[in-house]
């Protein structure tokens, strides 16, 4: 079997962390010899990682060839969070997910924000994983995957991360009806009201 399908992923899951984790500016163009040279690949599965990552609007690609950040302006970012709030609200009216969200660990959340990031990511992934639409569950991995930059924003901007998370994760395994959703929506609602901020955090 060829290496080259191997290569590839391996460096889809290196360039999707450090975007995620925002290594690179908005608009940046990535240059590709150095990152393929780091991964320990050469730029032919470089190319075909940036591409998958097109697909899941995490790059673009630039006016005169090669792979960008695309730029993120604080009403793209509140557009998000919003996309992000209905889609999790279209999967819960159709779906209820399992009890093992109970162990979701938030430990040390509000302490480092990269703790939080974390957790909060892996409950939305986990929300969308519960999904009964295949492209309800896809739009809301791809959403979360793209607001994790911005979370690591909230914890320089926002308190009581780890409380609220944990309220999340409670409404989402055993909240009913019109109270369920305005917990899930609060969440989101918290965020849109202080996205100048946060996207100033995650600009500097």
């Amino acid at each position: 079997m060829s290496a080259e399908p191997v290569l590839a992923e391996r460096a889809y899951l290196l360039l999707k962390a450090d975007i995620m984790a925002g290594r690179f500016a908005w608009g940046g163009i990535l240059n590709e010899r150095a990152l393929a040279v780091e991964y320990g690949v050469s730029v032919s599965p470089l190319r075909d990682a940036a591409q998958r990552l097109v697909g899941e609007h995490m790059l673009e690609i630039a006016v005169g060839g090669g792979y960008r950040l695309p730029v993120m302006s604080p009403d793209a970012l509140r557009d998000l969070y919003r996309w992000h709030g209905h889609l999790i609200r279209l999967i819960l009216k159709a779906s209820r997910p399992a009890a093992a969200f109970e162990a979701q660990s938030y430990a040390e959340t509000e302490a480092d924000g990269r703790a939080f990031a974390t957790a909060a990511t892996n409950l939305f992934l986990a929300i969308a994983q519960a999904g009964d639409d295949h492209e309800h569950r896809r739009a809301l991995r791809s959403a979360t995957e793209r607001l994790h930059i911005a979370r690591l924003g909230e914890a320089r901007v926002l308190r009581n991360l780890e409380e609220e998370l944990r309220a999340v994760g409670i409404a989402t395994i055993s909240g009913r009806g019109p109270d369920r959703f305005e917990a899930l929506w609060a969440y989101h609602r918290r965020r849109i009201r202080r996205v100048g901020r946060i996207w100033e955090a995650i600009s500097l």
